[in-house]
């Protein structure tokens, strides 16, 4: 059995960071920890914050700004085995703690930390650190000879030390020696206990695993661009550690060598920083001041010889543990990684709204999920709800020999192989999904090392079949269309597995793309969307003349606006009361080069009042429109499977779709919805002419079409069936039962 652990968190007026930092915990793998928060005089949200974890953690407060009283009143609280510590702004991987428990096998060790992401999530702050007893540092920011079994003796010169935000001690051992000195009200405080500990006979271990993501935020004397304004406690803490530990080994003489170059580094510091204006020039005197006043009292302190630790009895009789109660998965976590072009906040369309929902949605049933998507500038690795978001800029990547691709396309991909490789260090990877669509998992099919299921969407010779514009391209020459509806072939032929929402989409690309696509290794599974209807007022329907029709989706041939236009009005000219709001982008030209929404101002303007076009809208917008309506409308030439009419069941929008693809395995005639021939203007405006003349029907159809979103189409729904999909693959690559 694994030892108990208790995480301790010291915090002051960070309730936003914070939150997410007790949200992280959610994913860890260990079975046995609690959660410990002692909170400082804040003044913000985290007392309410706490107040929402009751019965989950433990709540101590810190009534002075000392972060090593704070550590004590955390150790007090805590009931585990092991105590760990990490900052407020700072997450754990999801091994953190297994992996800095193995440390603890020998007895000998009191003390270990592993390494640390800086803020990006990518580059490494520190990976083993060392000090020596005047108080100088030296980090390793990449894996070099390990020094742990080198400097594990008492009187060495240099130790190794445990960062603050990633550390984790033997709570007996701590205990012992009274805890952290409180002398160190902020710095070199967990470097104190370190060296304490060394002197003691014990070992402090440097780890090569159990990594901390640590985004440093800002604080009362640090901004967000890691800019110090005052000094005073570092300077305090950093002479009183040279007199503590640098005097019984040297002499005063050789303490004061030893500050004299650190406080002149600070005070360059400052001094650039005033004369770039980010500071005022108050702030170079108060330094200056601050020196003076911070070194004289710390050798007072010191010469009074007085050390402000604990006696051990104080923390006796911790109340016992308070289990955090993180998520837990029916078998063993699953490590997933998914290839998805877009991911929020940017702009995200079908497909990737579909895969941002699934990786929460397994997220959520406790996997561990990552999204490796396009990124800016450096690359930057976030947990944001439950998700790791990887994003990484594009760059050029070598082509294999004999591989005939787009230059594009394979940047991408192979941008995001190599991550796969890097993440792979950390964690074994169970699943890489990537779509279809542009070839996303080419470059890690190529490789072979991770098992790929590609995500089946509406394949591109599908859109060139349907699409105008685009044929006309393929058919001017355009040798990269060529090249990517052979790089999807590939794809088909060389996946571990594939996920489709219906039996529909995988006849359309073995039809299209003559391939056959492995029915042992096709998981078939409806898309899900997070539920948008919830927290927003009920509108009452049917109270103005005629039916309102809503129809959202690109003005494009595949889409089917023109079958929609044509059919509003010949209902309206049959005698039909139809108005039709038609949200999206309406400046793609059509045929003929005029849009959709010109040729149509064009030729009916009787019936210009009846029609509004809204362009793009933003969600709140969109959503308020679906719960309006009367009536929701898809008339597509083609689609894989159809959100849209997703987001209409959701407000109980009747609706009404052609009868293709995957949008047929969604509604059930006359159940859900109405079915219509695809491209039949006189049967759509018959659909539309039986939903004007019955609220009766209206009612009925969108209440079973909600009951069909809660049961089929809502993201837990989507989760639970991928997840068993999944573990079928993993089974029978292992050999290993697919749990209950």
């Amino acid at each position: 059995m694994s030892r108990s652990v208790s995480i301790i968190i010291n915090t002051y007026n960070r309730a936003e960071s914070l939150a997410e930092t007790l949200a992280s915990f959610e994913w860890l793998d260990h079975d046995r920890f609690e959660v410990v928060v002692v909170n400082g005089p804040s003044t913000d949200g985290t007392e309410e914050l706490l107040a929402r974890y009751a019965g989950r953690i433990k709540v101590g407060r810190c009534a002075n700004r000392n972060l090593s009283e704070s550590r004590n009143l955390g150790i007090k609280l805590a009931a585990g085995e092991i105590v760990a510590f990490i900052d407020d702004d700072a997450y754990p991987d999801p091994a953190w703690l297994n992996s800095l428990e193995v440390a603890f096998d020998n007895d000998e060790v009191a003390a270990a930390g592993g390494p640390t992401f800086g803020p990006s999530g990518f580059w490494y702050q520190a990976w083993y650190s060392r000090a020596d007893r005047f108080g100088n540092f030296w980090t390793d920011t990449t894996p070099t000879l390990n020094p742990t079994s080198l400097l594990a003796f008492p009187g060495t010169a240099q130790f190794v030390y445990t960062i603050g935000t990633n550390s984790a001690f033997r709570r007996s051992h701590l205990v012992a020696i009274g805890g952290f000195d409180e002398e160190f009200e902020y710095y070199l405080d967990e470097t104190d206990v370190c060296c304490r500990l060394i002197d003691r006979g014990l070992v402090v271990a440097a780890k090569d695993d159990g990594f901390v993501y640590h985004k440093f935020l800002s604080s009362e004397i640090r901004d967000t661009e890691r800019v110090y304004s005052d000094w005073y406690q570092v300077l305090k803490s950093r002479f009183y550690f040279g007199f503590k530990h640098g005097l019984p080994a040297s002499s005063l003489a050789e303490v004061c060598a030893q500050q004299a170059p650190f406080v002149d580094t600070l005070r360059a510091n400052m001094t650039l920083n005033v004369e770039a204006g980010v500071l005022g020039p108050e702030a170079l005197a108060k330094f200056e001041a601050d020196v003076a006043n911070a070194s004289n009292l710390a050798l007072e302190r010191y010469v009074a010889g007085t050390t402000q630790e604990r006696p051990p009895a104080w923390f006796d009789d911790p109340e016992p543990l308070v289990d955090f109660g993180a998520r837990r998965p029916p078998g063993r976590k699953l490590h997933v990684c998914i290839l998805s072009q877009e991911y929020t906040p940017g702009p995200v369309n079908g497909i990737a709204r579909v895969l941002q929902s699934l990786a929460e949605g397994l997220a959520a049933r406790g996997h561990v999920v990552r999204v490796l998507t396009a990124g800016e500038g450096n690359p930057r690795i976030d947990l944001e709800h439950g998700v790791w978001v990887h994003r990484i800029a594009v760059g050029p990547q070598p082509v294999p020999e004999g591989l005939d691709v787009v230059a594009r396309t394979w940047n991408h991909a192979a941008t995001m192989a190599t991550e796969l490789d890097r993440i792979a260090q950390l964690r074994p990877i169970d699943v890489v999904q990537a779509p279809n669509w542009d070839a996303e998992g080419l470059a890690a099919l190529v490789a072979g090392r991770y098992p790929v299921v590609v995500g089946l969407y509406t394949p591109l010779q599908t859109v060139l079949d349907v699409d105008p514009q685009m044929r006309a391209s393929l058919e001017a020459g355009d040798e990269d269309l060529a090249r990517l509806v052979e790089l999807e072939r590939y794809v088909y032929r060389h996946a571990d597995g594939y996920l489709a929402c219906g039996p529909a989409i995988v006849e359309e690309i073995e039809q299209r793309y003559s391939v056959n696509l492995d029915r042992q290794r096709l998981g078939l599974v409806p898309h899900g969307l997070p539920d948008a209807s919830l927290g927003r007022p009920a509108v009452a329907r049917g109270s103005g003349p005629g039916l309102e029709v809503l129809f959202v989706g690109r003005l494009e041939a595949r889409k089917g606006i023109d079958t929609l236009l044509d059919a509003v009005v010949l209902g309206r000219e049959q005698g039909v009361d139809l108005r039709l709001t038609v949200i999206g982008d309406d400046t793609l030209p059509g045929p003929g080069g005029a849009t959709y929404r010109q040729a149509f101002e064009r030729s009916h303007p009787r019936h210009l009042e009846a029609v509004r076009f809204l362009g793009r809208v933003d969600d709140d917008e969109l959503y308020a429109h679906y719960g309006a309506a009367d009536a929701f409308v898809a008339p597509s030439r083609f689609e894989s499977f159809g959100l849209i009419l997703l987001e209409a069941m959701m407000f109980a929008t009747p609706v009404v779709c052609a009868d293709v693809g995957g949008m047929a395995e969604i509604v059930e005639d006359g159940v859900t919805g109405l079915v219509v021939p695809a491209a039949d203007v006189e049967a759509l405006a018959a659909a539309l002419g039986r939903l004007a003349a019955s609220a009766d029907l209206r009612a009925e159809l969108g209440a079973a079409g909600r009951q069909a979103f809660e049961r089929r189409f809502s993201v837990p729904a989507m989760a639970e069936g991928v997840e068993r999909y999944y573990w079928s693959l993993v089974a029978a690559a292992s050999r290993s039962p697919v749990p209950a």
